[in-house]
């Protein structure tokens, strides 16, 4: 264990304490340049060989994207996107999936869309945090707690004056996936109590659960809907990242209008280099990222086996984060400290229960699309910090 003044730790302890009256994306920040960076889920791991080929032809799609046509690139990055993804019902040539710089700015432009239109948001609950705080600035949000059923979901989002569900499969930060049947549910759910079912799948390329064909049966239903599509979780290339709106007729008005006030375009260079990794998923490259997750995910699961008070929460889960949850939220604040002490900067879970905090206390998150050998540098860390603690107790 790392040994400081007690004057040092009473302010890396006040430093902790305010940290959690600030977003989860502030947090983030915070530990952008740490030596051990495991909070944000982007992804920092080592380029693969294919994938670093591509970085090195940067130069050659600059030159491509600087004489095509933005339309035709666009189309081609869409098209290898989302086929990637399984999700060929895509309504791209309809012209009616929007192209952004981040996941983020799309939420942006669809909560103003929702905001003109006099919506309420019933929002799944626990969830990344920017989605509560980017709706709640312009129109109402209600909590959907996860742990209930479609049908149960749907009543509570009905009961609380909503006209949109809003959910995000796989969930981040529980993994929790809307499968096929699910989904049917809500669209026939939604069609009855006349509700827009919005999604977020920026975590949909870990999780081959995710990727049935949502926009088959959203397009064959009439339901209204809108998707949030993104790169940004996929491939470690500098933040060098695309979002996407998919909608239904119903939205795209609205959609477009609010995203020309956010942007004019992407960048051509962001799309050649997205259809390019696209490309390379494809060819094997998504199998690679999905099985260097769930090696990560099995490092930390069995070493937090040979600890006690603790265990690894969403045993199912298969994106690129996991949950710790300790015995006692004093405990889980405590190990955060000493893991920061140490350079390892992980999450703590408040945020995410936007609408109760408390939930979240006794959990830490902790990011995977990393090396492996950033992963077994942290669970040795924690079996350092848990053993001291367990001897300190003892003494």
């Amino acid at each position: 264990m790392v040994s400081l003044t007690v004057a040092a730790v009473a302010v890396v302890t006040e430093s902790m304490r305010r940290a959690l009256l600030q977003s989860l994306t502030e947090l983030e920040q915070l530990a952008i340049d740490a030596a051990f960076n495991l909070t944000d889920g982007h992804p920092r791991q080592t380029l693969t060989t294919s994938q670093a080929t591509i970085v090195q032809r940067l130069p050659v799609l600059f030159a491509e994207a600087a004489v095509r046509p933005l339309a035709d690139l666009e189309y081609e990055c869409k098209e290898s996107f989302f086929s990637l993804l399984g999700q060929h019902s895509a309504p791209i040539a309809d012209g009616r999936v929007f192209s952004v710089y981040s996941s983020s700015v799309a939420t942006m432009a669809v909560a103003a869309a929702f905001a003109e239109s006099g919506s309420r948001v019933g929002l799944l609950h626990p969830t990344f945090d920017n989605l509560h705080d980017l709706m709640n600035r312009v129109l109402p949000v209600v909590p959907i707690e996860e742990g209930l059923r479609p049908t149960e979901r749907v009543r509570a989002a009905v009961e609380g004056g909503a006209s949109v569900l809003f959910l995000t499969t796989p969930n981040n930060p529980t993994g929790q996936v809307v499968n096929e049947h699910e989904l049917r549910e809500y669209v026939t759910l939604c069609l009855e109590y006349d509700l827009t079912l919005c999604l977020d799948t920026s975590f949909r390329g870990f999780d081959p659960r995710a990727q049935f064909d949502h926009y088959s049966l959203l397009e064959s239903s009439g339901v209204r809907y809108i998707i949030v599509e993104d790169s940004g979780k996929l491939w470690p290339v500098l933040e060098m990242k695309l979002g996407f709106v998919a909608v239904s007729r119903h939205w795209r008005k609205q959609v477009e209008h609010a995203l020309s006030d956010i942007l004019l375009s992407v960048s051509p260079l962001v799309l050649a280099l997205v259809r390019e990794l696209s490309r390379d998923s494809m060819a094997g490259g998504m199998q690679k990222m999905q099985q260097l997750i769930s090696r990560n995910r099995r490092i930390v699961s069995d070493a937090v086996r040979s600890l006690s008070d603790v265990r690894v929460l969403d045993e199912e889960a298969r994106v690129s984060v996991l949950r710790l949850e300790f015995e006692s939220s004093d405990l889980a604040t405590e190990v955060r400290e000493e893991l920061h002490l140490t350079g390892m900067h992980v999450l703590p879970c408040d945020q995410f229960h936007w609408s109760d905090p408390s939930q979240g206390r006794r959990t830490l998150r902790i990011a995977l699309s990393r090396d492996e050998s950033v992963i077994q540098r942290l669970v040795t860390t924690l079996i350092d910090v848990m053993s001291s603690r367990k001897l300190e107790s003892v003494a």
